[in-house]
């Protein structure tokens, strides 16, 4: 039995050593950061029981989709209770990739980008539409808000889940085909050059739509080169990234909110989709095929 005093240290114990069961207090569980840990947890088939000292109300939604297993007990359970929650589910998940559509390079445009914003429920959606890149994807760059300490965590996370190349940004690269990219933490925005091919831009200016990374400053740094660019806003709280995609749609961008339906939190995709920046709207299952659709027409038209 091994005993964590944080949120991170159980998700960096159970990402090295996947136990059967996790035990987590109410505290640990009702914050933001649970969703990536939740989603973890669907992967390695990892059974987690919440125990809470109210009326099971707090685990949140995002973190009961990312993992239907996670079960909440009282305080005042049995031990049969317990015991009963703590059975494991005899499943562990496999990585399910879908195989890559025939890539045809001669047709790539060296400044097409796909750009993804998301929050609340962004984990879960992302791992979705990842499973379907691969290594002739137009590259990709991914705002999720997470606390910054998880960072690292989400970038390997969303690496299992996809045959394309899942890394850290880094200041002045040039994005490449068949790499996502991230912000390395909490303390920069990532934004994206004009040149060609486009080349990432740390900035560690404030926060924009109270957060930074933010998804504002991602889609707003693309408008230059508007007409080559791919947006998504999913599931998430606020409005951050709505002004921003609206932006682009504005310049010639095409853009995909996700829908009320399979959105944990119809935040951000629903200002976006008032202030007229949604193309299209879609639920997540084919928010993955239709960014890679567009992008072939992009490269067709061309």
């Amino acid at each position: 039995m091994h005993k964590a005093n944080a949120l991170t240290d159980v998700y960096n114990y159970s990402e090295h050593h996947h136990p059967d069961c996790v035990i987590l207090p109410t505290e640990m569980a009702d914050c933001a950061e649970f969703e990536l840990l939740a989603s973890l947890f669907a992967i390695i088939g990892i059974a987690c029981v919440v125990v809470d000292t109210d009326d099971g109300s707090s685990l949140p939604e995002a973190a009961r989709r990312a993992n239907p297993a996670i079960r909440c007990l009282l305080a005042s359970a049995t031990d049969e209770e317990l015991i009963a929650a703590l059975r494991p589910t005899g499943q562990r998940a496999r990585k399910d990739v879908v195989a890559p559509p025939c890539a045809t390079a001669s047709l790539a445009d060296p400044r097409q980008v796909i750009l993804i914003g998301s929050s609340t429920g962004g984990v879960d959606a992302l791992m979705q539409i990842l499973r379907h890149f691969h290594q002739a994807t137009p590259p990709v760059v991914i705002v999720q808000h997470t606390g910054g300490q998880f960072a690292g965590s989400l970038i390997r996370l969303l690496d299992a889940a996809t045959s394309a190349t899942v890394l850290a940004a880094t200041h002045n690269a040039a994005v490449q085909h068949g790499h996502i990219y991230l912000a390395p933490s909490d303390t920069h925005h990532i934004r994206l050059t004009a040149s060609v091919p486009p080349r990432i831009k740390l900035d560690a200016s404030p926060r924009l739509s109270g957060h930074r990374p933010s998804a504002d400053a991602l889609f707003s740094s693309a408008t230059a080169f508007a007409p080559h660019v791919t947006a998504a806003i999913l599931t998430g709280m606020g409005r951050d990234g709505a002004e921003g995609i609206t932006a682009l749609r504005k310049s010639g961008a095409r853009t995909i909110g996700q829908d009320e339906m399979t959105s944990v939190v119809y935040g951000m995709p629903r200002v976006a989709k008032s202030l007229g920046g949604i193309e299209t709207e879609l639920p997540i299952q084919q928010i993955g095929p239709a960014l890679l659709h567009v992008g072939i027409q992009r490269q067709r038209a061309g």
